[in-house]
Order: structure tokens, then sequence, then C-alpha cells
């Protein structure tokens, strides 16, 4: 305790006086230092208020290109929606010709022929004795022999009974027929 009430005792005087001079280029020196703070930090908000504004133009600029092109993107959805509902109306008549072609390898197979070639037109409406019927003209080539092409026009009957023979040429060991095919009968 005598420790602490020798320290009480002792006045220490401080001899440390600061000029009004001194105060003032402290003083001006301190706000400086503010003024310069507070300057950098508004152009650095300057700067990224600037950088934001140039985004936000950018974005803008993306938002209206990507509108017009999604709505060139649903106008061609649209055709192609169109287009598709024409085209699956036909399909029916791509299932018939291919339903076709399958009759005439088969038929081709019995009589130990092979196909060449099988062309099938777009199917075409054909009214006989008041029934409407889906005509196809098909085109198709064989390789064989004189038995074989004889032995295919007797499968042909087997095979589609409802085609009828328009043209035949045969040259040696080839042969081309021409059939119209009818069906999808309709009233």
């Amino acid at each position: 305790m005598k420790f602490l009430d020798s320290l009480k005792s002792k006045n220490v005087n401080t001899s440390f006086t600061i000029s009004p001079m001194t105060k003032w280029i402290l003083t001006i020196l301190i706000l400086g230092v503010g003024v310069v703070l507070v300057v950098v930090l508004y152009a650095q908000e300057q700067s990224r208020n600037s950088d934001l504004k140039d985004e936000v133009n950018t974005a803008s600029t993306t938002l209206v290109e990507k509108s017009l092109e999604r709505r060139a993107l649903e106008n061609r959805l649209a055709v192609a929606n169109l287009t598709m509902a024409e085209l699956a109306t036909q399909f029916p008549s791509a299932k018939q010709s291919m339903d076709v072609e399958d009759a005439l390898f088969n038929a081709a197979a019995d009589s130990g022929l092979a196909i060449t070639s099988v062309n099938c037109s777009e199917p075409g409406s054909e009214t006989v004795n008041k029934s409407t019927f889906q005509a196809f003209g098909v085109t198709v080539s064989f390789i064989g022999d004189t038995e074989g092409f004889l032995r295919l026009v007797g499968r042909l009957g087997y095979w589609l009974p409802s085609a009828s023979i328009e043209s035949v040429s045969l040259n040696f060991e080839s042969m081309t027929l021409s059939l119209q095919v009818y069906a999808g009968v309709g009233e």
C-alpha cells in the first residue's frame, strides 16, 4: 500500500504543449485526409454506379434480343406444329406404302426373286363403283429367272389381292412391274 500511496503523492507534470499553429496544421491535415477519403470513396461509388449502369443496359439489350428470339421461335414452333398436323394426316398413307412394299418383298421371296428397286407414289383418291379408295402407283424391279417371274405373277394375287398389274417389262434376267394398289376403302 505504501507503494501506491507513494505513486499518488508524486505529481507528474507534463510540460508538453502544442502551439496554436500546430493545432491548426493538425486540424487542416486531419480535415484534408477526411476530404481525400470522402473523395476517394465517392469516386469508387461513381465508378461502381457507372459499371452497374453499363451492366443494366447490357442486360436490358439482351432481354430485348432474347424476347425477339423467343417470339421468332414461338412462331417457328407454331408453323412446325401446323406442318406436323398436315403431315400426320398423310402418315396412314406412308404406313400403307410400307405395307405394300413389305408384301412385295414377301411375294418376291416366295418366287425366288430379288427386288432391286421399289418406288411408291403418293396415294391418290380414286372412285371405283361408287366406292372411294386410296390408289398407289408402284413400280418395282426384280432380278431372277423366267420361272420366278411367272411364279411372282401368281403370288402377287395372294400377297396383294387389291393390286392390278398395269404393265410388265421383261428383259432376260430382270423384270419391271407397274402396279396399281388400292387401299383404304371409304364411302
